[in-house]
């Protein structure tokens, strides 16, 4: 993984990640990278929660909220950043959602509701291994995994309402969170994108934010 600040600070007009084995993972254009680490100091101060921004590995395109060594991070992975390219406000969309799981406490229940799965998934694994059944344990871990790497889709509407507000308050089209969003829901791939698997269908995802940026408009022009 890669620490963002650290990127912007590079030298020369294009930056290249080399992976373990000195592949080359992404090549980006270091004022993209510039501008990036400003909106999301912009994004992240409208949302009151100062993180870590950075970005991973990843075949899928995926963004997340987490805490790694006690301090806030939020992530993108390479996939995620080659389908965005060098559109500064989708960023910022994607920026305001996983910072808006951070100020309306979405991590830290799914922390909670992780620990309890963890739980009862070990619990299950344990019975299903004592009755024969052939990689329990893995079964029954994949399927934690899944269950933790998910928010409720109240928690993801709350989090695109939020980010709305704060591409608004920190100066980016609000619009980019719909071209984002009809993005995603057109990547070629054999199974679903990881970042929309606990998210409102895409249409219905779609109409939310424009009824939201409408609705925000509106509001903006009455004061």
């Amino acid at each position: 993984m890669w620490r963002v600040r650290d990127i912007a600070l590079a030298q020369g007009p294009t930056i290249r990640l080399l992976g373990r084995n000195e592949q080359v993972v992404l090549t980006l254009n270091r004022k993209t990278v510039q501008q990036l680490m400003l909106a999301h100091i912009r994004i992240t101060r409208a949302a009151g929660i100062p993180s870590e921004l950075l970005i991973v590995e990843g075949e899928e395109p995926n963004a997340f909220a987490a805490l790694m060594n006690g301090r806030r991070v939020i992530a993108l992975n390479s996939a995620m950043i080659q389908l965005i390219g060098d559109d500064i406000d989708e960023y910022a969309a994607l920026l305001g959602h996983e910072a808006a799981h951070w100020a309306r406490g979405h991590v830290e229940k799914g922390q909670i509701r992780s620990n309890t799965i963890r739980g009862l998934g070990n619990l299950v694994g344990a019975g299903l291994g004592m009755a024969g059944v052939p990689a329990a344990g893995t079964i029954t871990g994949l399927g934690a995994d899944l269950m933790e790497a998910a928010y409720s889709r109240d928690d993801e509407r709350e989090a695109d309402a939020s980010s709305i507000e704060y591409m608004m308050a920190s100066g980016y089209d609000p619009q980019a969170a719909v071209r984002l969003q009809e993005k995603l829901l057109v990547v070629p791939g054999s199974g679903p994108v990881p970042f929309l698997s606990s998210h409102p269908s895409g249409e219905e995802r779609v109409n939310n934010l424009r009824a939201l940026i409408q609705a925000k408009r509106s509001e903006s022009q009455v004061k």
